[in-house]
């Protein structure tokens, strides 16, 4: 099952919610997906990636085979670590991971004494 972390910026009243676990809009929609979470770095790695395995498979039928795989496999690995990347870009951004005293985390709306 997937856990939801939460994340805010410091000094603003922003909250982020980030999926852990597998994102299967990093596997289906590839750079869209980064683009839509303003991840401009790796959007533009994705779809350098993209296109050049896009390319590869139109040098022929054994190239074409090794594109589809090598395609397959980048799409499960941006799937894999799509929501990992996310996090550790709102990170780098400033935002920090919502945590109780006890070092549990918590949703943005929940109060605690």
């Amino acid at each position: 099952m997937q856990e939801t972390l939460y994340l805010r910026r410091p000094g603003k009243d922003e909250t982020v919610a980030v999926a852990t676990g597998f994102s299967w809009g990093a596997l289906l929609l590839g750079f869209v997906w980064a683009l839509s979470k303003r991840m401009w770095f790796a959007s533009f790695v994705m779809f350098g990636i993209s296109t050049v395995l896009f390319f590869a498979g139109l040098w022929g039928e054994t190239a074409g085979l090794i594109g589809l795989v090598l395609s397959v496999v980048f799409g499960v690995a941006c799937g894999a670590y799509g929501n990992e990347w996310h996090r550790r870009t709102l990170e780098r951004r400033g935002y920090t991971l919502l945590q109780d005293a006890g070092g549990d985390r918590i949703s943005p709306g929940a109060r605690h004494s």
